[in-house]
């Protein structure tokens, strides 16, 4: 197979997952936006699922 086909295959697969867990409650945004830091779901997909735009967690966490 195609390496492209595979990784789009992956992240369809992936996307599924984390909706239908995100959905009945078992993820938090929290916990989705660990997928997106994995490069395992885009940063759109977290927006479209989520409602709300993607932060990085180095904007998010305080600089000591």
């Amino acid at each position: 197979m195609d390496e492209l086909v595979v990784s789009q295959a992956f992240n369809l697969l992936m996307l599924q997952c984390v909706t239908y867990c995100y959905n009945v409650g078992v993820y938090d945004k929290a916990k989705v936006a660990t997928f997106v830091e994995l490069h395992q779901i885009t940063k759109e997909q977290y927006k479209d699922l989520t409602g709300d735009d993607y932060v990085e967690a180095s904007q998010t966490t305080p600089q000591n």
